[in-house]
């Protein structure tokens, strides 16, 4: 993110340098660094797209080298941003493998911020693996993504059907944000509501977090929970307090519902057979201060806004689709997904409905079998099997996971 700062910067010095803006020939001197990296074949081609932006005065071309010079220097922060890691741990039911009821995962980026995406059913505010969380992201309220019940620790069942323990009726997501002090972020109506569970729990409101400046910033660890709306064309920027770099989470369009289960609507609740109303579902952009650019699908179907939005603005390297089929997406329109719409590095397929490993191999038969049969060729498949840590580089990379 301040790599990309720096390199308008850079334009915008040689801009004000020259006497006027090159509208056309300037901008594509700093895509074509960005996107080459500062290599000698790189900088002779920028140096001559500099000289025709400066229409050939002494003046212009000195600046034209001082705005090359300040892009390399942009490149190679670029570059110390992207060996730094992004790490990735699934939380799931069983260890070392993925199963049905699967969704959580914890994000926690290089300057430390902690984020906590649809805990569902198998995490709850007693889970030992889940450390500091800094902010949490709910895609929608349905209860395998909220939790409605508690994970079942001590008796766990099986992977392909994993028991569950007591009801939650403010759920696992507010039981968490209400003990960690979290910064919740939701889309619709959600926030409002995730407000009160937390105030069910904790005795009061949880405030508002803050929004400051262009970027809509705010500073963790907090010392209490707060909540806020983040809706398609949005977004919030977290920092963990002392850092210069900072986490950027976007929502973006998911098609699916968001309806509220009416054993989580609190009195005088809703009539028999209906749902609480929650508003629209969304997915989550995350970028992280490494480069890092990751799609979290949350429940959808395909839309054609994947590629004009999604792939085309946001650019993500790492996509994570919900792909349990007949109410999302199935493992074929996930692979048209990532051939023809969004194209990332690397896919973690998560919400699959099934046992998808067993001694975490992936099992022949299953969804996640048929997806990464066809995709393979396409993207790195990198199975997200409990409590195994997988670390990812700017451009979308797994390290080690090969």
């Amino acid at each position: 993110m301040r790599a990309r700062s720096l390199v308008v910067a850079a334009a915008s010095f040689f801009y004000s340098a020259r006497g006027g803006p090159t509208p056309t020939r300037l901008p594509r001197l700093a895509v074509f660094l960005w996107s080459r990296g500062p290599t000698p074949a790189s900088l002779a081609r920028a140096f001559a797209l500099a000289r025709a932006a400066g229409a050939g005065s002494a003046r212009c071309v000195a600046t034209a080298f001082c705005s090359v010079s300040f892009l390399v220097f942009a490149m190679t922060v670029a570059r110390a941003q992207s060996s730094a890691l992004v790490k990735v741990t699934p939380l799931g039911s069983h260890a070392g493998e993925l199963c049905r009821n699967d969704r959580a995962l914890l994000f926690e980026d290089p300057t430390g911020v902690r984020i906590l995406y649809d805990p569902g059913r198998t995490v709850d505010e007693t889970d030992s693996r889940l450390g500091e969380v800094h902010v949490m992201l709910l895609s929608h309220a349905h209860n395998d993504h909220i939790g409605d019940v508690r994970p079942n620790y001590s008796a766990p069942g099986t992977c392909a059907a994993p028991a569950t323990g007591a009801a939650n009726a403010n759920s696992n997501f507010a039981s968490i944000a209400s003990l960690k002090n979290a910064a919740v972020l939701a889309p619709g109506e959600l926030s409002g509501y995730l407000s009160r569970k937390i105030q069910n729990i904790r005795g009061s409101a949880p405030g508002a977090c803050a929004e400051a400046g262009l970027d809509n910033t705010f500073d963790v660890p907090l010392g209490a929970p707060c909540t806020a709306s983040l809706r398609p064309g949005g977004s919030r920027t977290a920092r963990r307090a002392g850092a210069s770099a900072m986490v950027r989470i976007a929502a973006v369009q998911a098609i699916h519902s968001n309806g509220v289960a009416a054993a989580l609507v609190d009195s005088p609740g809703e009539a028999p057979g209906l749902s609480g109303y929650g508003g629209s579902e969304a997915g989550f952009i995350i970028t992280f201060s490494n480069g890092l650019v990751a799609y979290l699908t949350g429940d959808t179907g395909m839309f054609g806004d994947m590629e004009t939005i999604i792939s085309r603005y946001y650019k993500p390297t790492l996509v994570v689709p919900n792909m349990s089929d007949t109410v999302t997406l199935g493992p074929n329109e996930t692979i048209y997904m990532m051939r023809n719409l969004v194209r990332p590095r690397t896919v973690m397929p998560s919400h699959v409905n099934e046992q998808a490993t067993q001694g975490g191999a992936i099992r022949g038969g299953t969804r996640v079998d048929l997806f990464q049969l066809f995709a393979r060729d396409l993207v790195d498949v990198v199975v997200p099997v409990s409590d195994v840590t997988r670390s990812f580089d700017g451009a979308g990379r797994c390290v080690g996971c090969r």
